[in-house]
């Protein structure tokens, strides 16, 4: 393997945020790589959560480009939902994993993007404000990318921490970040019965707090093609009292796939994690693997539906929700998530609710007390818009960074990273890139904005509330 590579665009990452950076980087004309850790791309989206937020509440789409493009391909042939209505979500659209995946890369192949797989970053070299060598090792050993732009899709702006931009850590004043978790899927459950049990004990399905909007009912629940409700916090009571649960999560987060027994579960809950740090993350990880364990033992015992489940997978790694904010001219904020509000430079918008998991025991998350166990979700009326201000850190000149990790606060980031707003980040990002590539050393902050959205426009993206879903 050679030891030098150059590359108009590199992208650190390929999950969910990094893939779309990489696709529209290389349909903008930039010779692109895409460095993952893993085997394959769309990171989170292999876990086959539904996919939330497309729209916002009122109907609107918030998800375009390329993203929208493999969403209509995967509906067209049956592995995916078209999306519907959600007054909480804005809408849900429920997805089988393994062929988006396959979709994401075939649109990188049909772009031209390289694909490196099972890579991990080192270190970024820069001169002045530019980034202008990513250090990176697989089993061929330690190689150099030389670059005239990178996106960092990181989710944990390591590229940004390294190359000595700018940026807070978790909520910024005393570093804490909402919790990690592991979802889980697991195979048998009749959900017949479990509809049949959450009807006749209604009180055993809650909206989380700071939920508004209709209720969800169970007609909605059992004729939605794909649903994600939380239920079985009275059987979590009854489980406690007799030292069959331990978890400190209070209810079950339930994702259902359409004409299938299987559904993706989200219980698991470790607090006080620095997603940054392998000691931490690797006890999290062991702690959320028993936890699942308990979990699908809790099911089989306690819940009617459930009682032939078994698990059928573990994610390929621990779900973490924040670590690193990067700090841009512009920090999205959540007043500015929950006004809807639009920005001049904006280059694509989010519509993910604002979804906050306690951060502790007797926490504060938006001005309440928390009881350590909960989520706090805040219902988007409307979409608001991502600034180009908010994907440049400040201190570098040619990196862009996609995913959770773009410049917001603590509780805006509770949207920010949310799956469909990671893809719309990472496809601003990249066409943003690959734009700035054609030219030699001009940052990216002085690519006009009204230039990049032209081109975003011209890919179908959505920077408008003018696109009703069908």
């Amino acid at each position: 393997m050679p030891d030098e590579y150059d590359y108009d665009v590199a992208v650190i990452g390929g999950g969910t945020a990094g893939a779309f950076a990489g696709i529209a980087a290389a349909a903008t004309g930039a010779k692109t790589v895409i460095v993952e850790q893993y085997g394959y791309l769309g990171g989170i989206l292999s876990l086959g959560m539904n996919l939330l937020g497309s729209a916002d509440a009122e109907g609107y789409w918030a998800l375009g480009g390329y993203p929208r493009d493999i969403v209509r391909d995967l509906i067209k042939n049956g592995h995916a939902t078209p999306p519907v209505k959600d007054s909480l979500f804005g809408s849900i659209l429920a997805q089988d994993p393994e062929p988006f995946k396959i979709y994401l890369l075939r649109a990188a192949r049909e772009y031209g993007a390289d694909l490196l797989f099972h890579t991990m970053f080192l270190d970024a070299e820069r001169e002045g404000n530019r980034v202008t060598r990513i250090k990176i090792a697989n089993k061929a050993g330690i190689s150099t990318l030389r670059v005239k732009n990178v996106v960092d899709a990181t989710g944990d702006a390591d590229v940004v921490a390294r190359a000595g931009g700018e940026f807070v850590f978790g909520n910024a004043t005393d570093r804490v970040t909402q919790p990690v978790s592991n979802i889980f899927r697991v195979g048998g459950v009749d959900l017949d019965q479990v509809w049949d049990y959450l009807e006749a004990n209604p009180d055993d399905r809650t909206a989380p707090t700071g939920w508004s909007g209709e209720a969800y009912t169970m007609d909605y629940i059992r004729n939605t093609p794909g649903v994600h409700l939380m239920a079985f916090q009275n059987l979590i009571k009854k489980a406690k009292a007799a030292g069959d649960f331990t978890l400190p999560r209070n209810r079950f987060g339930i994702y259902t796939l359409p004409g299938r027994d299987d559904v993706v579960i989200n219980i698991t809950r470790v607090h006080g994690i620095d997603g940054t740090d392998p000691w931490d993350v690797s006890r999290a990880e062991a702690e959320t693997q028993l936890q699942t364990y308990e979990a699908v033992n809790f099911l089989r015992k306690y819940a009617p539906g459930f009682q032939n489940t078994y698990l059928l997978s573990n994610p390929h790694q621990l779900g973490v929700r924040e670590t690193r904010h990067i700090v841009g001219e512009h920090m999205l904020t959540k007043e500015d998530v929950l006004a809807g509000r639009d920005f001049e430079d904006q280059l694509g918008r989010g519509a993910y609710p604002l979804d906050i998991h306690d951060t502790g025991i007797g926490a504060s998350v938006l001005g309440s007390k928390v009881e350590g166990g909960g989520i706090t979700l805040k219902h988007l009326p409307r979409s608001y818009g991502i600034p180009k201000r908010s994907l440049i850190p400040n201190g570098l000149d040619n990196v862009a960074v996609a995913g959770r990790c773009i410049s917001s606060d603590h509780e805006a980031a509770g949207s920010v990273r949310g799956q469909a707003v990671c893809m719309v980040s990472g496809h601003a990002a990249g066409t943003l890139s690959a734009m700035a590539s054609r030219t030699e050393g001009t940052p990216l902050r002085d690519i006009p904005h009204q230039e990049v959205q032209e081109v975003l426009l011209h890919q179908g993206a959505v920077l408008d509330r003018n696109q009703l879903i069908d």
